[in-house]
């Protein structure tokens, strides 16, 4: 986790001294590979320009799905609210966590949740039926669906009571595909079978299950055994909201609004804010970047921290938020063009030793976000100029200014502590820091730009508004490059 509450104090860094501090994140493993290996054995290229995605890339966005009123018999489900000491953020993970998980006792089993379910019939002879799940005081709610048996050609309709109209579907073979990808990736029980139902941006969640004409209600079983309750507020404003200039942005005072340089306007829009939640139903927030490859296919992939995503499960959960910065500068309110997606993603590749994770994601980002250029040539060098592009606490898009300071040996430590010594440019990490600007925790994952192409993806450090002189740790983008992505990427 990076965050400020981490910094160390009066920590000075000396040559072969190792210092505890604390995580932007640490993991371990390896994803899913969908086996592009190319037919070759070098990249095509170690360098590479941004491109701006086109709408031509994309399909034709699917009709809104229309609410059924007062068809659906609604079983609903209200949990007490939590504890106040247990809706802070927790320091027991190594990302910032957001959310923790909640059991439902009622909707605990496949007998439960089938007793719970009150079908109806509609005129062209589908069924449906929904629980609703209330968490108190909670920001956001995602419903942990583990699937025993679900047809195909069912479908999922997820929304709140707040926003009835606002409706994200799915079907049953999308998310069989989902589940299907966890158990490839070698994933068991609940974590291999279970579906994190987007956050809607409300304290319940509505799970509305339709079933296809003769279908009989035992084909589903299903049950939701546990929520994930989010406690930050990330959810966007409504337009009324946004009408009534509502403050979005609660990052610390010395971060800097993206929307306020002329700088950085094409890599800006290949960094998206994303959430994910794990196994264990806790959620967390990073960021990421969108990275273009040398086929010019306008492929999805993403890359991040390896300490945020680390396991297939994690990454099917993964929701993100693009164009989330400022409508104006300083403003403190989202641009309009807001745009969320939240059909996971595959994870292609995750190793601990830079602390990279590159995935695919499942649905296309919106028309105009840029596919980020990266540079892979060689080591950065000590004095480079460089700058981060990040969501700092979740926050509005920000922005960091500093230059490479020195190579650094990191690895996990205890707790939420990385270790960093002193090393050299065959060394696994860069030393950054910052002439204006910081990050903070959820700035995590977010890469590291030199002359507008990735080189570096942000681990852990000190930095922060009230220890400006204190370092940053990015993963060299050059050594996951030639250990394996460039496959992905340059193939």
């Amino acid at each position: 986790m990076k965050s400020s509450k981490y910094a160390v104090p009066g920590l000075l860094w000396t040559t072969g001294v190792a210092a505890a501090l604390a995580l932007a994140g640490c993991g371990g493993g390896s994803g899913s590979d969908d086996n592009n290996n190319g037919g070759t054995n070098q990249p095509k290229a170690y360098v590479l320009d941004s491109v701006v995605l086109p709408a031509s890339a994309i399909k034709s966005a699917a009709v809104a799905p229309a609410s059924l009123g007062a068809s659906v018999k609604t079983r609903f489900v209200v949990l007490p609210e939590l504890e106040a000491e247990k809706t802070v953020a927790s320091d027991n993970g190594p990302a910032q966590q957001i959310g923790t998980q909640r059991a439902v006792a009622v909707t605990s089993t496949v007998a439960q949740t089938q007793s719970a379910l009150q079908w109806s019939t509609l005129a062209n002879g589908q069924q449906v039926a929904a629980i609703n799940i209330q968490s108190t005081g909670a920001y956001g709610l995602r419903a942990g669906v583990l699937v025993d048996s679900l047809p195909d050609g069912a479908q999922l309709r997820i929304y709140s009571q707040e926003h009835p109209n606002a409706i994200v579907e799915r079907s049953g073979a999308e998310v069989n595909a989902l589940l299907a990808q966890n158990r490839k990736a070698g994933e068991t029980g609940a974590a291999a079978n279970t579906w994190w139902t987007p956050d809607v941006g409300a304290g319940d969640t509505t799970v509305e299950v339709v079933l296809p004409a003769g279908t009989g209600a035992d084909a589903l079983r299903i049950s939701i055994p546990v929520v994930s309750h989010i406690y930050q507020n990330l959810s966007l404003p409504t337009d009324a909201e946004l009408a009534e200039t509502t403050k979005a942005d609660t990052s610390a005072a010395c971060n800097l609004d993206a929307t306020c340089t002329n700088n950085y306007q094409t890599e800006r829009n290949s960094v998206a804010r994303m959430v994910f939640t794990r196994s264990d139903g806790n959620s967390y927030l990073c960021t990421g970047t969108l990275l273009n490859n040398t086929k010019g296919d306008f492929a999805p992939y993403f890359i991040t921290g390896n300490h945020c995503i680390s396991t297939q499960s994690s990454a099917s959960s993964m929701q993100t938020a693009w164009f989330y910065r400022s409508s104006s500068c300083n403003s403190g309110v989202p641009g309009a063009n807001t745009a969320l997606r939240n059909a996971g993603a595959t994870l292609l590749y995750a190793t601990a030793s830079t602390d990279a994770a590159l995935l695919k994601l499942n649905e296309m980002p919106p028309v105009g976000v840029t596919l980020a250029g990266w540079d892979a040539r060689t080591a950065g060098q000590v004095g480079d100029a460089v700058y981060g592009l990040h969501h700092p606490g979740g926050n509005l898009l920000k922005y960091s200014v500093g230059s490479v300071v020195g190579y650094m040996n990191c690895s996990a430590g205890t707790g939420n502590a990385i270790t960093c010594s002193t090393g050299d440019s065959n060394s696994g990490y860069y030393s950054v820091r910052w002439s204006q600007g910081t990050t903070e925790g959820g700035s995590s994952g977010s890469s590291l730009f030199r002359s507008g192409r990735v080189v570096g993806n942000l681990y852990g450090g000190g930095a922060s508004c009230l220890a400006p002189n204190a370092s940053d740790y990015y993963g060299r983008f050059d050594k996951v490059f030639s250990d394996r992505i460039w496959t992905w990427l340059a193939s």
